[in-house]
């Protein structure tokens, strides 16, 4: 168990790193403050700036951070440079033909740059699988968002470490984003990118997860999927250690201007989810086999 300090302390150098290494890929805020703005207006507005952000963290997207080269398919340079083509040209046309300066009313388009590259994974799937159209896959993700606004507006303002777990709408809102994003997907559950849609829409609330990070803290074993059951598990585990560094969170939240889930979420993120050999070469130490020595 971590002092309150070093808690402090954890949060703050996870940030850091997370601004370092992600900030650049990161659609977080924009898909938080589109949606924020959608709750409240039906609409959300695209500006200027926020294209410019769009199409940056589109062009830096590394794809090829997330081949699998245990993969057969992915293996295959020909398949892998095939896939990732087509991906990156659908994803281009979705952000052509839909994110342009001022007011739409598809929350569907507020979450797809934050949803397509943080379940990057799944979505490769999808390509692989069949020739997903993410356009159509958007909008009608946003279509069934709407259809829940009211019970996002029942969570949107509330606090997981203060307030009650509802664990009935809770696991309801949960299954039915799970069987939407299933029928639309490839057929599997999608438990990593319905928790990504819950937190979007009350990011003080519902906590992020992926596969690794429920494998890291005990909530899962390798190849389980994470149920509705366990994701309300982790809201209780999580809810109970957060609230012993109550005075800290608030000091946190605030500096951050963001949710103590979301920064706990960087901090796991940092520390289960990505290969951190992989990162070393973004420092510049990367060193050429044909260098010469003297």
């Amino acid at each position: 168990m971590l002092e309150k300090d070093q808690f402090e302390n954890w949060i703050k150098a996870s940030h850091t790193l997370f601004e370092i290494f992600e900030g650049r890929y990161d659609a977080y805020p924009l898909a938080r403050k589109w949606v924020q703005e959608w709750l409240s207006f039906k609409e959300f507005d695209i500006k200027k700036d926020d294209l410019t952000v769009i199409n940056n963290f589109t062009e830096d997207f590394d794809y090829d951070v997330f081949r699998n080269f245990r993969d057969t398919f992915e293996r295959n340079d020909d398949n892998w440079r095939t896939l990732k083509n087509t991906i990156i040209n659908q994803f281009g046309r979705l952000v052509e033909n839909n994110f342009k300066v001022g007011r739409h009313g598809n929350v569907g388009l507020a979450v797809a740059p934050y949803l397509f590259t943080w379940n990057f994974q799944r979505f490769k799937e999808y390509f692989k699988a069949k020739n997903i159209d993410l356009e159509f896959y958007f909008k009608q993700l946003g279509v069934f968002l709407e259809s829940k606004t009211s019970t996002f507006e029942f969570f949107k303002e509330k606090r997981l470490v203060s307030d009650q777990i509802d664990h009935g709408e809770a696991k309801k809102l949960f299954e039915q984003i799970n069987a939407k994003l299933k029928e639309l997907g490839k057929g599997h559950n999608e438990p990593v990118g319905t928790a990504k849609l819950l937190h979007i829409f009350a990011p003080y609330y519902f906590p992020l997860i992926d596969n690794s990070e429920a494998q890291a803290v005990g909530l899962v074993e390798y190849g389980e999927s994470i149920t509705s059951n366990l994701y309300l598990k982790w809201m209780v585990k999580l809810k109970e250690w957060l609230q012993k560094y109550h005075e800290q969170i608030e000091k946190l939240e605030r500096e951050h201007n963001s949710s103590i889930i979301k920064l706990v979420d960087e901090g796991l993120y940092i520390m289960s989810t990505v290969k951190q050999k992989a990162r070393v070469a973004e420092l510049g130490l990367w060193v050429s086999q044909n260098a010469f020595v003297f």
